[in-house]
């Protein structure tokens, strides 16, 4: 097997994040030459991406809630193939308050597995062990006399928010002999550069210019040839190739998808498009912001998550794509949209300003926007047949509450999650999400993705259509 180079990059601290850090860690690497990876723990976006500018790829997602070990492994494979060094980044804190809550006897009985990823999702801590992932923890020093951290179950430290180099030597040589682990950099606090990136709207790619400066101050403090070192320690688990196969399989009915892609709509799962090129589907991209209309003779038009409120007038203002887009719905065809796709498909949006824009107008209904989203994950079950499965198939993915939906027509719930009525919702062909699916984790699903015009909406009720 091949080494396959990895270390699994996170914070050990609760409400803590490892961003800068983790970019900085392959900002520094790919300035030495390195072809670096970025994965995140879990199959959902990021609110800032930095990981495409500073690696070239775009950042692909693994998550012990939704695959199984077998899956992970050849996901994480097939994703780092040409890479010198992947990353995995994500969060320790969990694991380390689930010990307390086992060492604490006043407290309830440990969780189980399946309760714990109901809960929070995919787990760091759990990819570590399955792709054997050597451990860096990222520990925030501002943070450290408040949080009274335990040790950390890691195998070397960085140290973010370093007010300078001498307290960097002072903390390091306090902290190995202490804890018995290695700190092998850190990053200094860096207020006028993080302020920049904190003012970043959120979904934006982070400039390349600021990547490439955290790179140069995470190598004053930073030994990266350890940390080379260290993601050669494993050889890979064997795994079989199953999702991605060697060769591909043309269809004999080749489905033609139009994706959305440009600055308001670009969120897409990476292991999803390559599964489509896999499978013999023709991929043709479009601009909502740009194009006058749709590219020819398409099947399905997929319209991913993205920050529609960021360009909400110039949206709306393309009327020959809009136009376009209820001609490819009246026409009969079909239309799949989630997250920001969703609230594109809606009559109207309300803005974060409280502004009302008009929108494609497929759905009956208002997409309000909501400032403070969560994203939990969820699974739903089809309660009516519709193109993307029938009565019963199941869908996991995480729920994003950025847009609220209000109804103003007929609108048919096709899943439910307990607390989001509407976690999918159609009208005729046309089928909106709020979970973020990954449709190569969803094989019944992508199955019918890839069904030809009239073999999927014979699966349509009547009514429907």
């Amino acid at each position: 097997m091949s080494p396959l180079p990895r270390i699994a990059v996170g914070s050990v601290q609760p409400n803590v994040s490892s961003r800068y850090a983790t970019w900085a860690v392959m900002s520094l690497l790919r300035r030495a030459g390195h072809q670096v990876r970025h994965f995140q723990a879990r199959a959902c976006f990021a609110p800032w991406d930095g990981a495409t500018p500073t690696t070239g790829f775009a950042s692909r997602h693994l998550d012990s809630w939704l695959m199984t070990p077998e899956v992970c492994r050849e996901v994480f494979a097939h994703g780092a193939d040409g890479a010198n060094l992947s990353v995995v980044e994500g969060d320790y804190s969990l694991a380390s308050s689930e010990r307390s809550t086992a060492d604490n006897p006043a407290s309830p009985t440990l969780p189980d597995f399946d309760r714990v990823c109901q809960a929070c999702g995919g787990r760091l801590d759990v990819l570590c062990d399955w792709l054997k992932l050597p451990r860096i923890g990222v520990l925030d020093v501002a943070r450290l006399d408040r949080c009274r951290i335990r040790r950390p179950a890691v195998d070397a430290l960085l140290l973010d928010n370093v007010p300078s180099r001498s307290d960097f030597f002072r903390l390091q040589t306090t902290l190995e002999p202490l804890w018995g682990i290695p700190v092998v950099g850190g990053l200094e606090v860096l207020p006028a550069l993080r302020g920049e990136m904190e003012r970043l709207p959120t979904g934006t790619h982070v400039p390349t210019g600021m990547c490439r400066e955290l790179g140069i101050q995470m190598e004053r403090l930073t030994d990266a040839d350890r940390i080379l070192q260290m993601a050669r320690r494993f050889e890979f688990p064997d795994f079989q190739r199953r999702l991605f196969p060697a060769e591909s399989k043309a269809p004999k009915h080749p489905v033609r998808i139009a994706v959305a892609y440009d600055d308001a709509f670009n969120c897409y799962f990476p292991d999803t498009l390559d599964l489509f090129d896999l499978h013999g589907v023709q991929v043709l991209d479009f601009s909502p912001l740009r194009d006058g209309d749709l590219p020819g003779r398409v099947d399905i038009v997929y319209v991913g998550c993205g920050h529609p409120e960021r360009f909400a007038r110039e949206l709306s203002q393309n009327y020959c794509l809009l136009a376009a887009i209820r001609n490819h719905v009246c026409a009969g065809r079909r239309i799949y949209a989630e997250g920001g796709g969703l609230a594109y498909l809606c009559r109207q949006i309300t803005t974060g300003e409280g502004r009302t824009i008009p929108m494609t107008g497929i759905l009956p209904a208002v997409a309000h926007y909501n400032a403070l989203p969560c994203v939990r994950p969820a699974e739903v079950m089809f309660s009516s047949d519709c193109w993307l499965g029938r009565t019963g198939t199941r869908l996991r993915g995480y729920l994003n509450s950025r847009w609220l939906l209000e109804p103003t027509g007929p609108l048919t719930p096709h899943a439910a999650d307990a607390e989001a009525p509407d976690a999918v919702v159609g009208r005729k062909h046309a089928l909106a999400s709020r979970l973020h699916l990954d449709f190569a984790l969803q094989p019944d699903a992508f199955a019918s993705f890839l069904r030809p015009q009239e073999m999927a909406t014979e699966r349509t009720p009547a009514a429907e259509r």
